[in-house]
């Protein structure tokens, strides 16, 4: 039977509850016993009956809605994030706004957008480059924001990040200690970006902790593009001392070094070996396999939209400070040269 022949008075009615009731078990209400949700459940699955969200949103000053602002949609790494987000969003019965912003003042401008009229109950929002007029506008927001990949030393609000540092050193002490390669350069991500200067950090410390000079020219500015990374690797390899190894900032920019080196004649890992950081899918496709950081993009979305239900429920307090680093892993390819024979399969 079409859901608009009936209503939650009458659900009410066949159910012998008060509309209250009714009320309360579709919204989770744990006061609602059991059996008598069950029985309103069954009602509701048998005349498909579907409530009107903005008007149970009004009736409870909720939208049911979150908001997103994330800073690309069309990378995998963005859009791995955006299914952990949404998964965890649907089976909370919420629904998700997404949108993409290129720059502090659209940022901003988003926010406020989201924030007008009470479009959402929270927001979710990916600001790796975050500046003072971003965080003040944060700081005055209505809504309750989870920030991700925001600068470890942000000291105010809630914040999940990915331990970019950890993943970097740990990949470039693999070319180290494992294959013993001592000329090793990198292309980094953009500038003022946390996570690129995570990464490069981790990189520096790495080569310092097994007495390898840093060297200026084996460093190249990228921007976590494939065509910073196909510019970036030739700059390197065009070096009179050009590297035995690359660390790719991300896996897109590792990409393009592949293409690079196809074009420039180059073999990897036999004459310069390749890593990346992500754990894209296109990698596993990539020949040889690339070597790179696991990063848990969908549990990062998840997490996300958990702790925001909370702070929207009152369940944690809103304003209080609450930081959370996922940890990454290596997963080892072909292309740092490892034997690819030992890897798993493709999926």
């Amino acid at each position: 039977m079409p859901s608009k022949k009936i209503n939650m008075q009458k659900i009410a009615e066949m159910a012998g509850v008060s509309i209250a009731t009714v009320s309360r078990a579709l919204n989770g209400d744990s006061r609602v016993r059991q059996e008598t949700r069950q029985r309103i459940l069954q009602i509701v699955q048998r005349y498909n009956y579907k409530p009107n969200s903005l008007a149970r949103g009004l009736s409870r000053q909720r939208t049911d809605t979150i908001g997103v602002i994330l800073p690309e949609l069309v990378d995998e790494f963005f859009m791995e994030i955006i299914r952990g987000i949404d998964t965890e969003a649907y089976a909370a019965g919420q629904y998700v706004m997404v949108s993409s912003s290129h720059s502090q003042r659209n940022i901003i401008e988003t926010l406020m957008d989201f924030m007008a009229g009470g479009r959402v109950d929270g927001l979710i929002l990916m600001a790796p480059t975050l500046g003072r007029e971003l965080i003040t506008t944060i700081e005055a927001s209505p809504r309750p924001v989870v920030l991700l990949n925001a600068r470890r030393d942000l000291e105010m609000g809630v914040r999940f990040n990915i331990d970019n540092y950890r993943g970097a050193f740990t990949v470039v002490e693999h070319l180290i200690r494992e294959h013993g390669y001592e000329k090793i350069g990198m292309i980094q991500g953009p500038l003022g970006n946390c996570d690129a200067e995570e990464r490069y950090r981790g990189f520096i410390d790495a080569l310092e902790k097994y007495q390898l000079p840093v060297k200026n020219e084996l460093i190249v500015q990228g921007d976590f593009t494939a065509k910073s990374g196909y510019l970036g690797f030739i700059r390197l390899m065009n070096q009179p001392g050009k590297p035995d190894a690359v660390f790719a900032a991300n896996d897109m920019m590792a990409v393009g070094a592949y293409e690079a080196a196809k074009n420039l004649g180059i073999a990897i890992p036999d004459d310069v070996a390749l890593v990346g950081f992500d754990g894209i899918s296109l990698g596993r496709f990539l020949s040889p396999r690339l070597t790179t950081v696991h990063v848990p993009m969908v549990e990062l979305g998840s997490k996300s939209v958990r702790y925001l239900l909370k702070m929207i429920s009152g369940e944690v307090e809103a304003r209080s400070p609450y930081h959370e680093e996922l940890p990454t892993g290596l997963v080892i390819g072909g292309s740092c040269g490892c034997t690819p024979t030992a890897l798993p399969g493709l999926f």
